[in-house]
């Protein structure tokens, strides 16, 4: 069950994150180059979703790995390293099935 719960929030946050960088950014928020930046680096958009995905559906490292629970020190310990190891398998994923034309 728990390893469900897992592997959901790990898929939801995944497909957020595509969602938000296949969209192109209204000419209103381009303004502000810190939304720009965010919105190109899925590292760090990735970040802020899954502390709030962490908020919402209540997952936390932490606690898996048999830490204290603190409340929003937790979620976003959470966002940082879920984010990451994402970014991770996304960087290899795309590394083994890539086609390169030479």
């Amino acid at each position: 069950m728990i390893a469900a719960k897992w592997i959901l929030f790990l898929i939801i946050g995944k497909i957020i994150i595509h969602i938000f960088m296949k969209f192109e950014l209204p000419k209103s928020i381009k303004r502000f180059t810190w939304f720009v930046q965010l919105h190109d680096c899925d590292l760090c958009s990735g970040t802020w979703i899954y502390i709030v995905l962490s908020l919402f559906m209540g997952v936390d490292l932490l606690s898996l790995l048999l830490f204290e629970y603190v409340p929003v020190i937790s979620e976003i310990v959470t966002g940082i390293v879920i984010s990451w190891v994402v970014h991770i398998f996304s960087l290899g994923w795309k590394a083994k099935y890539e086609v390169i034309v030479v």
